[in-house]
């Protein structure tokens, strides 16, 4: 069973076995409708637009969204700065955690399926992919990986992995959005890892930084790195050999 809706500016597609209690699906788009309300940048009711304009202390803000300014602040510092919320888009709020909001609200997506005895998933959230237990076919889940240049018309390799959090960043449609990029020899950067908020996150870092160096991966062993470059090579860091089962040229970083 597919169910696609439109959230948080992109496309969020669920997939479940034919037969999952209908339930445990709207309880997920409720949860991500709740997500979009409580840290959109563009609506200025929300929590985070409130805390970005000075009118929320954080301290009296959802327990939901100290949690996620929490674990943005761990991220930034464990990147070295690489990854950081500050500040906000222009004309917007001073502060906009979405990259790593939106992986996160699909982890916990995961979880409340989990909680509903669905163990077999995939959660597509514009471009990002979480996947869990059994695909509807063979034993390992397929995820394509866009080309940078031709996103709606080309792949640029596939990955086969038995489940998890694959999380890409280039320019893609909304252009150069990551600040700190200045678009080197990186096209883009996918990282593959069990939490696809913690990948989004550090796909976002790399990228902005260009790849400079990934020497400060060292403390997220959990976490693969794929890098396409402008010329077409991929380097790749351990954690995906094995797992790339369609693509150009490459080699192992």
């Amino acid at each position: 069973m597919l169910v696609t809706r439109p959230l948080m500016g992109t496309v969020f597609r669920l997939t479940v076995p034919d037969g999952a209690p209908g339930p445990a699906v709207d309880e997920v788009f409720a949860w991500l409708e709740w997500v979009e309300a409580t840290f959109s940048t563009f609506r200025p009711s929300s929590a985070i637009s409130r805390i970005g304009a000075g009118d929320l202390d954080p301290s009296e803000a959802p327990t939901e969204v100290r949690h996620v300014l929490a674990r943005c602040a761990d991220l930034e510092e464990a990147s070295g700065g690489r990854f950081a919320i500050r500040p906000g888009r222009l004309g917007g709020p001073g502060i906009d955690p979405a990259g790593f909001v939106k992986g996160w609200s699909v982890d916990e997506a995961a979880m409340l399926l989990r909680s509903r005895d669905i163990g077999d998933f995939s959660i597509y959230a514009g471009g990002d992919v979480l996947c869990g237990g059994v695909p509807p076919s063979g034993d390992r889940w397929r995820v394509a990986i866009r080309h940078p240049e031709r996103p709606d018309e080309a792949y640029a390799t596939v990955l086969e992995i038995a489940g998890g959090a694959v999380a890409t960043s280039a320019a893609y449609y909304r252009g150069d959005h990551i600040r700190g990029s200045d678009r080197g020899d990186i096209a883009s950067v996918t990282v593959i890892g069990p939490s696809l908020g913690v990948a989004d996150a550090l796909a976002t870092a790399i990228f902005a930084d260009q790849a400079e160096s990934l020497d400060w991966m060292k403390g997220f062993p959990d976490f693969g790195v794929l890098l396409l470059g402008t010329d077409g090579m991929m380097r790749w860091t351990a954690p995906l050999d094995g797992l790339i089962a369609d693509g150009g040229p490459g080699n192992r970083r």
